[in-house]
């Protein structure tokens, strides 16, 4: 275990990890890309992060079907290969590590833009006159 890190065991956890799913997409590099971003965070419980090593991921914040109302897992022992390896290899969990787990973590579009804005990225598609 790292030093000055706690073990946290997932029997002394709200069930972090059970409620949310996050994928990983490739990091934005066109206008419509950075739309697809705006066009997610546009949606309720849809978030947009990058994590400590650069990567870009879209998350759904939505609750496992099996987290019990005790934060347990109904399914423990037959839970998925992801949830197994979920902590890292000391075996604790970004949320429980004792930092933010996101490196940039956006709630809103407008937050992107301001984000995209600040980096001086041309992400803005044009108004056709016709449309």
């Amino acid at each position: 275990m790292r030093s000055g890190k706690k073990r946290v065991t997932c029997d002394q956890c709200d069930g972090k990890c059970c409620r949310y799913v996050a994928l990983e997409i490739d990091a934005p590099t066109s206008k419509r890309e950075y739309d697809y971003i705006r066009w997610y965070l546009l949606h309720r419980n849809v978030y947009v992060f990058v994590d400590h090593d650069g990567g870009w991921f879209v998350e759904f914040e939505t609750d496992c079907d099996q987290l019990a109302n005790d934060h347990s897992c109904r399914i423990y022992e037959s839970r998925p290969r992801i949830c197994r390896d979920h902590g890292d290899v000391d075996g604790i969990c970004e949320h429980h590590a004792g930092t933010d787990p996101y490196g940039q973590r956006f709630a809103t579009a407008a937050e992107f833009e301001a984000y995209l804005e600040c980096r001086g990225v041309d992400w803005e598609w044009k108004r056709r006159a016709d449309r």
